[in-house]
């Protein structure tokens, strides 16, 4: 019997990556509303059934990330990223006022993310291109189970701005992604409704990593260029 492609490989996670995962689709799902409180550290712990220490390591990287914040003799509360947007009508409420909020977004990106793969494809380190190959795999295993897959999706946009080694682009794309991460859940969920969508997206995905693994910037550019223009696209098509 061959086993070749049956079995997929098995990737190893840190439990504190582990939580912070599901803390995340906790709340980008909805059932984490902004200004829930979470459980008291010790309670919550035994409920996941992690130590105190890995736990309060997770929070503290979600807090940094801007999902939750710590209120001193209060507890910890879940954080409203999209601040008054997100105040009336919740998450539908979001979504309607990115009529004018979610194409910004992709403008900014589109400029930032074209010149971060053309830049990646010159600085890119063998490991970080490696990390862009497993986030690549995450995103095909998700299309080939029918899921949206918008987490291994910004992980890989995330590994290219890393791979440029500028600290303010990371940080500004980072700042970017804090911001839309909670509606790209039901953003995605409408753009990418059928098989075709899903194997567009993942294939401009694979040319763009292609080309920065070849270290061919000037086709890295063009790949991120095609893949914003389409994202561009699906988006005036939601908000419109």
């Amino acid at each position: 019997m061959n086993s070749q492609g049956l079995f997929r490989r098995i990737r190893p996670k840190k439990i504190s990556d582990e939580i912070v995962e599901h803390m995340k689709e906790l709340i980008l799902s909805g059932q984490l509303k902004p200004g829930d409180r979470l459980p008291p550290e010790r309670e919550l712990a035994e409920t996941m059934g992690v130590s105190r220490p890995v736990l309060r390591e997770a929070i503290s990287r979600l807090v940094a990330m801007g999902y939750l914040e710590n209120i001193q003799g209060k507890g910890t509360f879940v954080l409203s990223l999209a601040g008054d947007y997100m105040e009336e009508g919740g998450l539908q409420g979001f979504i309607k006022k990115g009529v004018y909020v979610l194409p910004r977004i992709v403008e900014v990106r589109k400029i930032l993310e074209t010149w971060s793969a053309a830049t990646a494809a010159e600085r890119a380190t063998e490991r970080e291109i490696a990390q862009m190959e497993e986030y690549l795999k995450e995103m095909e295993e998700a299309k080939n189970r029918g899921e949206i897959g918008y987490v291994a999706d910004a992980n890989f946009h995330s590994a290219i701005s890393y791979a440029t080694h500028n600290p303010l682009l990371i940080h500004i794309m980072n700042s970017i992604y804090e911001m839309i991460e909670r509606v790209s859940y039901e953003v995605r969920s409408r753009m990418y409704t059928d098989p075709t969508s899903h194997e567009d997206l993942f294939n401009q995905h694979k040319a763009i990593f292609e080309a920065i693994k070849e270290k061919d910037s000037n086709r890295a550019y063009r790949c991120m260029l095609e893949h914003m223009h389409y994202v561009e696209r699906e988006v005036q098509k939601i908000v419109g």
